[in-house]
């Protein structure tokens, strides 16, 4: 992912959800390589404004109260829309991959998937290979145990 940053010139990768990318910490190798690494999941945003580390994979700020993250929200909103427009790179992680065609599935709540996967330039999506299914016919009956598996939600908000 390195090589791929530094060949477009990269100075801001704007990061989705990915539970990957936090366990290979990727937001400080890229850091540590001069190139800037900022989430766009509200919750990984907060945490990362924070300095800390996210503490649940689906609602990485549960640790927080309200008051907590009254002001950080308030930054996010503002800041947000714009580094999308700034950044080299677009990092995503990727609910499902499909063999089969090549297909990337990505559930999101925020809108802010869709952004880093669209708006600049170059998409990096990272997935353990435990998300890729053999088939796109295989998806649907995941797709209806995801959100159940993950916060017991019927479907996605």
């Amino acid at each position: 992912m390195l090589g791929i940053a530094r060949r477009h010139q990269a100075k801001l990768v704007v990061k989705g959800k990915s539970m990957v990318s936090e366990e290979i910490e990727f937001n400080h190798a890229m850091e540590a390589a001069g190139v800037g690494a900022l989430e766009s999941d509200m919750g990984e945003y907060i945490v990362q404004l924070a300095g800390e580390k996210p503490s649940h994979i689906i609602m990485p700020a549960i640790h927080k109260t309200k008051e907590d993250v009254d002001e950080l929200i308030r930054i996010g909103r503002d800041a947000l829309r714009d580094r999308y427009q700034a950044a080299d790179v677009g990092l995503s992680g990727v609910n499902f991959a499909v063999a089969e065609t090549g297909t990337l599935c990505l559930v999101e709540n925020e809108g802010n998937g869709r952004m880093c996967t669209t708006v600049p330039k170059v998409h990096i999506a990272i997935t353990g290979i435990e998300k890729v299914v053999e088939k796109l016919e295989h998806v649907a009956p995941l797709f209806s145990i995801l959100t159940r598996s993950a916060t017991g939600q019927a479907v996605s908000t």
